[in-house]
């Protein structure tokens, strides 16, 4: 009896990739005293789409279908504007890490949206995930902070995880047919568009920020976005969708650990308990029952030859 070998799992671009996408919540909050929400925004964007050029002018960046243009730019306005603004707005009264253990409550609302749109069927453990993780998303939204900022605040982030639940449905039938660098620079690209318009304001923001502000509003644009996709893209070529979808649950203690190392700010404890049960209820939902190959492999040889034609008609299929 033989078995395929298992592929490699990619730890080195998927923890590059949680690394690179916790340490935007402590270089937001770095870079805020000195640029407002709107201004990041723009600035990450337009690093991101520099950086990106070369992509284009090598040809790693196809031509973009007609009727590929209204979906990639509701992509580009819920995953880049919308996510962002929300975002950043949210940071100027709740901590980086917490920040963070809010938007993981981002895969329950892909979850509902699938369900809403894609007639994805969740199933009982599906379910039972999301209700724990709505009760974790809950329990750090009322206890972050003490004033309704706070709360406003942490109100502006679940916002920013639904936005990014929202692109997440968008693009998954784009992915089909254009490669992840393409998705972000036609996103960037398309969320920069209504923003053009806070551009002076940005720049002029730029001339008087502090060095490390400024280099904190790069950061956003070279590491988080550009070189992140990069590495994200990366791991979507060489893991199963199961064993990427753990870049997300390591992005929070990245964050985590970062905002108290730049900042020295820590989450109540309340709301660290709330993003473990944010987390479990994504691992409870995105665990499945599967049934061993190998046994039924061994069921279907050991079947008399007669058998063999019913056994092909009634064997479901298996689709993963």
């Amino acid at each position: 009896m033989t078995t395929e070998p298992r592929p490699a799992i990619p730890w080195a671009p998927m923890a590059a990739t949680a690394v690179l996408w916790g340490s935007a919540f402590p270089a937001i909050r770095i870079a805020l005293p000195d640029y407002t929400p709107t201004s990041i925004a723009v600035l990450r964007i337009a690093v991101a789409l520099v950086l990106l050029v070369p992509c284009l002018v090598l040809g790693r960046v196809g031509r973009l279908r007609r009727g590929d243009v209204a979906r990639m730019a509701a992509f580009g306005l819920t995953g880049m504007t919308a996510y962002q603004l929300l975002l950043y707005t949210g940071e100027q009264s709740v901590e980086g890490g917490t920040a963070a253990l809010l938007i993981t409550a981002s895969p329950v609302f892909a979850t509902l949206l699938g369900i809403a749109f894609l007639k994805e069927r969740p199933g009982v453990r599906g379910v039972a995930g999301l209700a724990i993780a709505l009760c974790g998303a809950v329990l750090v939204a009322v206890t972050t902070g003490g004033g309704s900022g706070s709360l406003t605040g942490a109100a502006m982030i679940i916002l920013a995880a639904a936005a990014q639940a929202t692109s997440f449905i968008l693009q998954k039938p784009l992915l089909n047919r254009y490669s992840g660098v393409e998705c972000t620079f036609y996103g960037s690209l398309f969320g920069l568009v209504p923003m053009l318009p806070l551009a002076p304001s940005a720049l002029a923001q730029a001339t008087t920020a502090q060095g490390h502000r400024t280099a904190a509003v790069i950061w956003l644009g070279l590491a988080c976005t550009a070189l992140a996709f990069w590495t994200w893209s990366r791991t979507l070529r060489t893991a199963s969708a199961a064993t990427s979808s753990l870049v997300l649950y390591g992005v929070p203690v990245a964050a985590l650990a970062l905002d108290a190392a730049l900042l020295h700010s820590l989450p109540a404890p309340t709301a660290l308990l709330g993003g473990l049960l944010v987390l479990a209820g994504i691992t409870v939902a995105a665990t499945r029952r599967t049934t061993p190959r190998i046994v039924a492999q061994s069921q279907k040889s050991s079947a008399p030859p007669a058998a063999r034609p019913s056994d092909r008609i009634t064997e479901p299929t298996s689709r993963t």
